[in-house]
């Protein structure tokens, strides 16, 4: 058996082996742990409403209201940690995160289960949290896979972290991650479902290398690759039909500064990706990119801004089974932080998502959130 429909026959045939895996970890660890031991538990809530307007398609008008709850679990116990998140809202319920670690010394860890994809900056930094980013909305490059994300949000498999000190306050953070890419269905991908385990999945690896010239600021500067092999469910949609896979290849730049009363973030990607069909093959490269701007005015008061930008992605025939993406925004806002765990923001821009096609679904939006964390 070649070696590529070796690989495709083993991800689809036993998915339940990557569960029963990751379940393992959790219950082979979690005895080990006694006495000293300590667990939080977040809950991070938001009520936002958005309203769409100035269109360019009458069929993108409206407004829209959300109510979010995410609940997140940690233990740590000597060298053993554990991380569960789930993620409520009125239009979705999902276990977003299930990962145990063994730690093997103050510098080296092992995670195993569900974990965020190491390659996607704003997700690794907010993870799903609204209040604990300052705006919003997401940039578009880092949307989630069920919100039209271009890539990978969730990977299941194994995930290597390893700091290194290079003196005193600064150092190097390594990661290199490898498990189960999400397929793709209808016009989103769909990350593995370690509850609901189903074939289909194909490999993912990613790596990160990032640079903290401070450990005790969020200030870094860092790059990441990643490689998905990503099936398609042809039947989920007509323009799948002729489709067999899609293979997506990235390399990242992304950093972020933090100096005085300034935060600057921002990731740019560049995508190389095949696109698999029956009767041949396409090549799609373009560039993602966006750049936010943060200035605390006072003690509780935020003001912000974020551009969001593309090269080649216009023409992509990749973005064009993702029409909600958003590859082009400009933003401004600004957040009160009424209290220590409670804030109120509002954000104008003026957004154009990738549409079905060439012409591109041009439209404004405001947003308006209370976000908070309990306790």
């Amino acid at each position: 058996m070649p070696i590529n429909e070796m690989k495709t026959s083993t991800c689809e045939t036993h998915p339940s082996l990557v569960a029963g895996l990751v379940l393992l970890a959790v219950t082979t660890f979690v005895p080990l742990a006694h006495a000293e031991s300590q667990q939080d538990m977040l809950v991070f809530a938001s009520l936002s409403g958005v309203d769409i307007f100035s269109v360019s398609d009458p069929a993108l008008e409206e407004t829209d209201k959300r109510a979010t709850a995410s609940f997140l679990y940690t233990y740590n116990n000597n060298r053993f940690r554990f991380v569960g998140e789930y993620i409520w809202s009125n239009t979705e319920s999902e276990l977003e995160r299930l990962q145990a670690a063994w730690q093997f010394d103050e510098q080296t860890m092992l995670w195993a289960g569900r974990f965020h994809s190491v390659s996607n900056f704003w997700t690794t930094e907010y993870h799903h949290g609204q209040f604990m980013q300052t705006s919003i909305s997401r940039p578009g490059l880092e949307e989630w896979e069920d919100e039209s994300g271009p890539m990978p949000s969730h990977v299941t498999g194994l995930w290597l972290q390893h700091k290194y000190a290079t003196g005193s306050e600064s150092a190097i953070d390594f990661s290199l991650a490898a498990g189960l890419a999400p397929r793709f269905e209808g016009q989103q991908l769909m990350p593995f479902d370690v509850l609901n385990p189903e074939p289909g999945h194909e490999l993912s690896v990613a790596g990160r290398i990032a640079y903290r010239p401070d450990v005790l600021s969020n200030s870094q500067i860092g790059v990441a690759i990643a490689h998905h092999d990503i099936a398609v469910s042809s039947e989920s949609n007509p323009a799948l039909a002729d489709f067999n896979t899609i293979t997506q290849s990235t390399f990242g730049v992304f950093g972020s500064w933090h100096w005085k009363k300034w935060v600057l973030l921002g990731n740019f990607v560049y995508f190389d990706i095949d696109l698999d069909y029956v009767d041949g093959g396409v090549k799609d490269k373009f560039l993602l990119g966006y750049v936010q701007a943060e200035y605390a005015a006072s003690e509780d008061w935020t003001v912000f801004g974020r551009t969001e930008f593309g090269d080649g992605e216009d023409n992509s025939p990749y973005l064009q089974l993702l029409p909600a993406v958003v590859a082009h925004r400009q933003m401004l806002g600004v957040r009160w932080d009424i209290a220590d765990a409670h804030a109120l923001t509002m954000e104008i821009a003026d957004t154009s998502a990738q549409g079905a096609d060439l012409s591109h679904d041009h439209f404004k939006e405001i947003r308006l959130q209370w976000s908070a964390v309990f306790p």
